[in-house]
């Protein structure tokens, strides 16, 4: 009796070591990429490219399985069309329940439109710009956590390579927005994304691969901390 009463017990104990192996082996590890034009890696000509979220990924691949959702990052994306989108599209809150990582590269767009706006802009007007979009960003991050717990990782602006006063003045007063939101983890690229090894051409704000590498290498660096 005792015999039978061990052979069953390990039975069931083999059973669900199985399970758990399958369970583990058949599911993906989700990442979420939300973003604007420097999400979806646009290169320094305007063509997609090879982006941060790319390089993260084939990271990943070499200790798991992963799965990237790319389908609401685009180069037009801005914090008011992303924010309509988690308050009106079911699947967009169901890939947030379901992701174990968000990137969330947001802000530039809603900046560069708001000081296009603007006649005789002053320190005045780009402050009650930040204002505005800090309320944005701020209500963004609200709406994630109530459909999403893990980590959001996001990805700060580089300066321009215009020499415009404002424009360049917002991005670092736009990152310290980016940055001070709790719930976040902030990927600081302003001083290291600059100059002719990452910027090719002058008449775009987009980089070369050499600055989505590096920004994939400070996402990996995030999320490998405990």
């Amino acid at each position: 009796m005792r015999k039978i009463i061990k052979l069953t017990i390990l039975c069931i104990l083999c059973s669900s070591v199985y399970y758990v192996y399958k369970d583990t082996k058949d599911s993906n590890m989700i990442i979420l990429n939300i973003g604007d034009g420097l999400a979806t890696g646009i290169n320094s000509y305007g063509m997609k490219s090879y982006g941060y979220a790319d390089y993260y990924i084939n990271y990943i691949k070499r200790k798991s399985e992963v799965e990237l959702i790319n389908k609401y990052s685009y180069k037009e994306q801005s914090l008011q069309l992303f924010l309509e989108k988690i308050r009106s599209n079911g699947e967009l809150k169901k890939d947030l329940i379901s992701s174990h990582i968000v990137l969330l590269c947001l802000g530039y767009n809603d900046l560069k439109y708001r000081i296009s706006l603007e006649e005789n802009l002053s320190n005045t007007k780009l402050n009650n710009i930040i204002n505005s979009i800090e309320k944005d960003y701020n209500e963004t991050i609200n709406e994630i956590r109530k459909y999403y717990k893990n980590k959001i990782i996001v990805i700060g602006y580089y300066g321009s390579n215009k020499e415009d006063y404002y424009l360049n003045n917002g991005i670092k007063k736009l990152n310290r927005v980016l940055k001070m939101n709790k719930e976040v983890e902030f990927i600081d690229t302003y001083n290291d994304i600059k100059g002719d090894k990452y910027l090719l051409n002058p008449g775009s704000y987009y980089p070369n691969d050499k600055a989505y590498q590096l920004i994939a290498d400070k996402i990996i660096t995030k999320t490998l901390e405990k």
